[in-house]
């Protein structure tokens, strides 16, 4: 394995944490980090922070520390250094990890904002870094150090980054096995930027399906005053399908949720209706996925079988969406 070290960029306010900062420091050292942050720069001004961007690109890593200070604010963004360190990181989409203080720890006035309006713009950042991924809360230095550890050597080992690495620590028989690796990779992406013309070549061709005249029979029971009673109705093929596709609408769903949209579409004014056939809505699926409409995928975590619209099943979906429209905005007062 190769002795490669990783580049953490450290993001915090600087007066009011400074103890936690040299620990941190001390941390990353000892898990073979290279920590960078603003013990590199004078202070921080609007010149200064296109340095520290530059500096940023080269991380594998951003450690934000959200202490109960906001910090300078920049006279153009209104935003803190920190906070556009943060937002600078996020759109070059470096992983990061977030270290928020707890609200509830006493500290002493000089590490605490006073000012309303820094107090206001640092409740709205730390509620925005606190829906980050890898977020964690630490309540004294030794917690934060601690859990900092524990992150970045998680980090390092779940989430794949360049690092730097010596260049006499490299052999040829690495560097031909990272070869064949991109080439592989890069023969499954032209391969699959091949199917991808293909498909787009197919959906720009005629796709209208003739399913419209195609016409299935749904039976069903409801309940009447005058007790459970039968009934059944046909359906074209083409109207199930936009029902059905109008809930997948960018997602995609179980069974259960399939057959309740057909029975709110078709069976709303038949009181405590039912499918007769259990296997309506499976069969009915199979047809779409025949079709190339719609595909389903099966769910570890809860154990179902999910469906959604293929590329083409939304086009043909969206064609009709279209079609009605233009027939309803054009049609004579």
């Amino acid at each position: 394995m190769h002795n490669k070290k990783y580049q953490v960029f450290i993001s915090s306010t600087y007066a009011d944490l400074i103890e936690e900062r040299k620990k941190i420091l001390d941390v990353l050292f000892m898990v073979d980090c290279i920590p960078a942050g603003m013990e590199a720069f004078v202070a921080a001004d609007a010149e200064q922070f296109e340095v520290i961007k530059k500096v940023i690109d080269l991380c594998d890593y951003y450690v934000l520390i959200i202490g109960k200070c906001y910090g300078s604010i920049h006279p153009d963004t209104g935003k803190s250094y920190t906070e556009m360190e943060y937002d600078y990181a996020i759109g070059q989409g470096i992983p990061i990890l977030v270290f928020a203080i707890d609200d509830n720890m006493d500290l002493s006035v000089d590490k605490m904002e006073t000012d309303e309006n820094k107090i206001n713009k640092l409740k709205k950042f730390r509620t925005r870094a606190m829906t980050n991924r890898l977020v964690s809360i630490w309540s004294s230095t030794e917690d934060l150090t601690g859990k900092l550890a524990i992150s970045i050597m998680k980090a390092k080992s779940e989430i794949k980054r360049p690092g730097w690495q010596r260049a006499v620590d490299f052999d040829e028989a690495s560097l031909r096995r990272e070869i064949m690796e991109l080439k592989s990779e890069n023969e499954k992406l032209v391969n699959d930027l091949k199917a991808a013309k293909e498909e787009i070549s197919f959906l720009t061709e005629e796709t209208n399906i003739a399913f419209e005249d195609c016409e299935v029979k749904m039976e069903y029971h409801y309940r009447s005053q005058s007790g459970l009673r039968a009934g059944n109705i046909n359906i074209s093929l083409q109207d199930l399908f936009i029902t059905i596709a109008t809930e997948m609408m960018d997602v995609s769903i179980v069974e259960d949720l399939v057959e309740k949209a057909i029975e709110i579409k078709f069976l709303s004014g038949k009181n405590g209706s039912y499918l007769d056939d259990k296997q309506f809505v499976k069969k009915l699926l199979n047809q779409y996925r025949a079709l190339n409409l719609v595909y389903s995928h099966w769910n570890n975590d809860n154990r179902e079988l999910y469906w959604g619209l293929t590329n083409k099943g939304r086009k043909v979906r969206d064609d009709f969406i279209l079609f009605i429209a233009i027939q309803y905005y054009t049609a004579p007062a």
